[in-house]
């Protein structure tokens, strides 16, 4: 006789984490507050120029874990390949590089 074991699917209570965006000459720098969160719990995906962030917390609230969640619409003037994150703190830094073409470029007048 063979008995399946049933996976309990971990109910997760989704938050929406506080951003911070700075723009800068060759780099939008976006933070994210996400507590308890880490690299191995952090994923980053960028599909149709639609950046979306989750992060699962080890914080709770009402005896279910964290999910932050949020989604950023991006524009073509972001370098998609050479985005880079890192987490520090309940900080999550994204980098991400201005293509050559959204950059300022500045033209000598003779």
């Amino acid at each position: 006789m063979s008995t399946e074991v049933a996976k309990k699917e971990e109910k997760f209570l989704e938050v929406i984490p506080a951003a911070d965006i700075i723009d800068e000459e060759h780099d939008a720098i976006l933070s994210l507050e996400v507590p308890g969160a880490n690299a191995k719990t952090v994923t980053v995906e960028v599909k149709n120029q639609l950046l979306t962030v989750e992060a699962k917390s080890t914080l709770c609230h009402c005896g279910a874990p964290l999910l932050y969640k949020r989604s950023f619409q991006l524009s073509d003037a972001v370098d998609v390949e050479h985005i880079t994150a890192k987490t520090q703190d309940g900080v999550l830094t994204l980098t991400l590089p201005k293509s050559e073409r959204a950059k300022i470029h500045r033209i000598s007048v003779e």
